[in-house]
Parts: C-alpha cells; sequence; structure tokens
C-alpha cells in the first residue's frame, strides 16, 4: 500500500525530506521513507517537525532498550530470561493489531518505526518479522459485509460506550474514549469511514472491558477479529532505512512472527538482530 508514497531519501536533503514527509502524511495520513540515515539524532530532529516525541515508557530506566534516546523505544529480539519475565517487544512471535499508547488519555497523533536491522528474513514468509498495517474505516467496511444483521447495533456500541484499560507497568491517566471515535485531524477524501480507533497490545485487557457491557463480548470479538483477518491487513516488508510513519487514530499496526533465537553453526544460541527504533508523537 506504500507503492506509491515511498519516497527514497539517499539524495535529498533533512529539509526535502521531512517536508515530503508533511507532505504525504497530510495527504495520506501515511509516509514511507526508504533509505534514511542510521542516525538517531538525524531521525528525532525529522519527527520532532511533526509534534512533540513523547518519552518512551521507561525513559529513565538503566535497561539498554532505552539508553539509545529517552523518546525512543527499542524493538528488539532477546532470549527468555530464567524468570520468565520479558518486555513483550523483546519476544518471538507475532502481534497483533493494536495503536499508540491505547490506554493513554493523552492520545499519540503519529507513530513512527525506523528499522534499523531487519535481522533474519530467510524462514519462509510469514515468519519473518514482516510489518503489518490496516487502517480502522477498512476494517468497518469489512464488518458491515460480514456482519449486516448486528451492524447497526454493533456500530452504535463501538462508538458510544467509554472503555478503559490501564496499563499495569505505567502510571498514567486513562482515556474515557470508547473504542472508536472522531480523529482529531482532518482525514483524506474518499474512505467511507473515517474513524479513529484505540486497540490494545493486550487483548486481554479489552475482552474483560468489553465484558462489562451488554453483549460486548461480541461486538469485541467481531471487531477484532475483523482487524486481525489477513484478507483486511496490508503486509510489508522493511529494509535497513526505512521509515513508517502512520496516523495513530486511523490505523493500526502489528507485525508477523519473529523468531527470536535459533542455534549457529555451533550449536550455541543465537539472537536475531532484528532492531526497530519506535517513537509516539503528540
Amino acid at each position: 500500500m506504500f507503492e506509491h508514497i515511498m519516497l527514497e531519501c539517499a539524495s535529498l536533503t533533512p529539509e526535502r525530506i521531512g517536508s515530503a514527509a508533511r507532505d504525504s502524511i497530510a495527504r495520506h495520513r501515511l509516509a514511507y521513507l526508504r533509505g534514511f540515515p542510521l542516525e538517531v539524532e538525524t531521525y528525532i530532529s525529522l519527527l520532532e517537525t511533526l509534534g512533540d516525541p513523547c518519552p518512551n515508557y521507561a525513559a529513565s530506566s538503566t535497561k539498554e532498550a532505552y539508553r539509545l534516546h529517552p523518546v525512543v523505544n527499542v524493538v528488539r529480539c532477546q532470549p527468555a530470561p530464567a524468570d520468565g519475565v520479558q518486555r513483550v517487544q523483546e519476544k518471538s512471535g507475532a502481534l497483533v493489531m493494536h495503536t499508540g499508547r491505547s490506554f493513554a488519555r493523552r492520545r499519540p497523533r503519529h507513530l513512527a518505526m525506523l528499522m534499523a536491522d531487519p535481522g533474519w528474513t530467510d524462514f519462509e514468509p510469514g515468519r519473518n518479522g514482516e510489518s503489518l498495517i490496516v487502517r480502522w474505516g477498512d476494517v468497518l467496511l469489512a464488518m458491515r459485509e460480514r456482519f449486516p444483521a448486528q451492524w447497526i447495533e454493533d456500530l452504535r456500541v463501538l462508538t458510544s460506550y467509554a472503555i478503559g484499560f490501564p496499563a499495569s507497568h505505567l502510571d498514567e491517566a486513562c482515556s474515557e474514549l470508547p473504542l472508536l471515535y472522531v480523529p482529531g485531524t482532518p482525514g483524506p477524501a474518499g474512505p467511507a469511514f473515517d474513524v479513529a480507533a484505540r486497540l490494545p497490545q493486550d487483548l486481554g485487557r479489552l475482552r474483560s472491558a468489553a465484558e462489562r457491557i451488554k453483549d460486548g463480548d461480541r461486538w469485541f470479538e467481531a471487531f477484532a477479529a475483523t482487524a486481525n483477518d489477513p484478507a483486511v491487513q496490508h503486509r510489508y516488508e522493511m529494509r535497513a532505512g526505512d521509515v513508517v510513519i502512520i496516523d495513530n487514530d486511523r490505523y493500526g499496526h502489528g507485525r508477523c512472527e519473529v523468531v527470536a533465537t535459533r542455534p549457529g553453526d555451533d550449536g550455541a544460541q543465537v539472537v536475531n538482530a532484528r532492531t526497530i527504533w519506535s517513537v509516539n508523537i503528540e
């Protein structure tokens, strides 16, 4: 879905890259940059032209994943620790569709991801950590077609009831928005549904909240299943130096399965070098 907006950065000045990225976001609510320098300060300078980058989830932490920059959350692979406690961003496996800081009252307007190292890409398709994106308007279009009998009632519930799912690891005010709401910025012309959504990475939290609403299990399962249907999603593979910037209201993101570790030639465990620099922008 990015072919018509992809911008090659190799021969462009930082000013030209920033101008083109802002224009793409204004037109499409998306930007895709290829060949961007793998320099964290250059990356942050670009993002600061879009808004205020949010401090990462543990900016004061001494853990390596948070040392790169106070606003960068490093998504990387790590072997499972002996105590079993591991950041979700370091685990093997897939990530379901979600939005940045879905729990929070302060909603990021954009999410940026720079692929610093794509890691292993020699597995069969669907196991190389391919990136996924879905437009919430497309999810609603699919739901209308798939569930015509319950469509009107489901849309009413999805847009009417405040629903909260606090994050266990952060002390931050929770959003009181419904799952679907009106976006805070003008949208591109054309789509049948221009809608924003808050979908958490931990779907169990949303499921628990939905169960408190009459028939909540029905609309939750329908929305989540549709958002995570490959027929509705778009899959793309990021190279080193690729930057994707998405409207955090209108799009959800996820990834296919990642293999975090495998035996090396000598039999010792080798860790996948796959690394993404993720930043939320207000």
